[in-house]
């Protein structure tokens, strides 16, 4: 039953042909183990390929936060250095208009002294009576006139010295 078993055998598939079949499979078993090898060497390389992507696009989304960071640090400094100079504007304006009001009291203080020079002058060219001091009447007119545009003239010299000191705040304020 062996013998046959084996003659049976060895008529299906010869020896030679079972051997070099088995040759064959082996050596495709090894090529498909190093190509194996191969791929799972090209895996690494990829996974770590992946990873060092994954790494700098890491890298450059926080370096993007930081510039977004950055920039609207710089969007809020631009702001206040525009409302810092509008309020500087505003105080030049001010200022320009301190300044107009006091060469306008300069001036009426000098039209004023001027007035009250020439009354002074007016009074003194009055020609003198050697009796008791009767002033005419021209004479009261004027020292009232005097009087009151003296008075005026302490008035506007006292707004002017308040418009010098404001203007000069401002001045300094803005210059601060």
């Amino acid at each position: 039953e062996a013998a046959r078993l084996e003659a049976e055998l060895a008529a299906a598939v010869p020896r030679a042909q079972h051997e070099a079949a088995e040759a064959g499979l082996r050596a495709e078993a090894a090529a498909l183990a190093q190509r194996l090898q191969e791929l799972e060497r090209r895996h690494e390389k990829t996974c770590e390929e992946v990873f060092r992507v994954q790494r700098q696009a890491l890298f450059m989304k926080s370096e993007r936060q930081a510039a977004e960071d950055r920039l609207g640090a710089a969007q809020k400094q631009l702001e206040q250095a525009q409302d810092e100079v509008r309020r500087l504007r505003e105080l030049h304006g001010h200022a320009e208009d301190a300044a107009r009001l006091v060469k306008d009291r300069d001036r009426k203080i000098t039209e004023l002294s001027k007035e009250v020079f020439r009354l002074k002058e007016a009074l003194n060219a009055l020609p003198e009576s050697g009796g008791p001091p009767q002033s005419p009447p021209n004479t009261a007119t004027l020292q009232a006139r005097i009087r009151a545009l003296e008075e005026k003239l302490e008035e506007t010299e006292t707004r002017h010295s308040k418009v010098v000191t404001l203007y000069r705040s401002h001045l300094l304020y803005a210059v601060q």
